[in-house]
């Protein structure tokens, strides 16, 4: 048995202790394994003279590899980890400011593909952990706001804070008053030029919704007795409009 030793450090020559290191003979075989002790040094042994590489490895550092050439007599080598970059931030309503919560945060990279995804906490926090440095598309969405997408860079060794800002979608909202039984109604919106926008239903008590509309003028239109036509003016806030069907 060989002694292959050494001392596991941060990118500033601190000590990394816990780092899992491994020995790997040149057919990819495991032949030792141990971890670093408080002062990043470590110890093992290889089972012969031969060429091995030494893998080294710790949370929130990526990992490193490096060729180590086992004679006759000991062999002392030292790996420098450095740091896994992280994003993290906040998703907020834009007009108000306040954080939303289960906004469903998605990372993408430059060929379109999805990294990872996040879903929001209740104070509007996400974040990725262990990421590679480089250039990510960040995808953010939830439910009544207005998805948005930015470009953030992400640095090497340097956490990276991007918060989230979404817009808040104008809604048209209200009832259908309906006799019992309740008859099976559609509702359908309409823009001013006359094209369909949006189609639902409505639930048990016949109130009725539509989400993340632009501002504008709007006809709804429900169907089961005789079609109501009423137009809708939207400024950009929440709308309350009742219809009675006769």
């Amino acid at each position: 048995m060989i002694e292959v030793s050494g001392r596991v450090t941060g990118h500033e020559g601190d000590a990394v202790p816990g780092a899992a290191v491994t020995l790997v003979d040149s057919n990819g075989l495991q032949t030792a394994r141990n971890a670093t002790d408080r002062t990043g040094a470590f110890i093992l042994w290889a089972p012969r003279a031969g060429g091995y590489v030494l893998i080294a490895s710790a949370p929130a550092h990526r990992p490193e590899a490096a060729t180590v050439n086992v004679v006759s007599s000991a062999v002392h080598l030292d790996l420098t980890l450095h740091g896994a970059s992280g994003l993290s931030g906040v998703v907020r309503a834009e007009q108000t400011g306040v954080p939303i919560a289960d906004a469903v945060v998605t990372l993408t990279d430059l060929r379109g593909e999805v990294f990872d995804s996040r879903i929001s906490r209740s104070g509007g926090e996400y974040e990725f952990s262990s990421l590679a440095p480089g250039t990510y598309t960040l995808a953010v969405n939830a439910r009544s706001y207005r998805p948005a997408a930015l470009t953030v860079n992400v640095s090497d060794s340097v956490a990276t804070h991007q918060d989230v800002e979404l817009a808040d979608g104008a809604v048209i909202a209200g009832s259908v008053r309906l006799p019992q039984p309740r008859p099976e109604v559609s509702v359908t919106l309409l823009d001013e030029f006359g094209h369909v926008v949006r189609t639902g239903g409505v639930d048990e008590r016949g109130r009725y919704a539509f989400h993340d509309l632009d501002a504008g003028t709007y006809t709804v239109v429900v169907t089961s007795y005789a079609p109501v036509r009423e137009a809708v003016h939207l400024s950009g806030e929440r709308t309350l409009h009742d219809i009675r069907l006769g």
